[in-house]
């Protein structure tokens, strides 16, 4: 069985520009967690999906598969990763990281 990680996070309509391309939100979210769990054994698959809400704000969610536990603990405990997440506390409602065991 394998098991996905997801970060769900929102980002108010007034700063929506930063999950455009090119800003570090951006690089971060779509291209800088997936480059790390790609270089993390055990990774299968990923990506970034967005919804807008009502209100115009922005509900981001990155999910990223590993093989095993233990592999996506790794992807987890990785200085970038822990980073990134922890910038996200900036944002008004602070980011939901979610584990789910696929079912196969």
């Amino acid at each position: 069985m394998a098991f996905v990680r997801t970060t769900t996070f929102i980002v108010p309509a007034a700063r929506k520009s930063e999950i455009e391309p090119g800003h570090n939100l951006n690089l971060a979210a779509v291209y800088g967690v997936k480059s790390v769990a790609q270089n993390t054994v055990g990774f299968h698959r990923g990506g970034v999906w967005a919804s807008q809400l009502e209100g115009g704000d922005l509900q981001i969610m990155i999910y990223m598969q590993f093989y095993d536990l233990p592999e996506m603990e790794n992807f987890a405990h990785t200085p970038m990763v822990r980073d990134f997440e922890n910038q996200l506390d900036q944002y008004p409602s602070p980011p939901i990281i979610e584990v789910y065991e696929t079912l196969s």
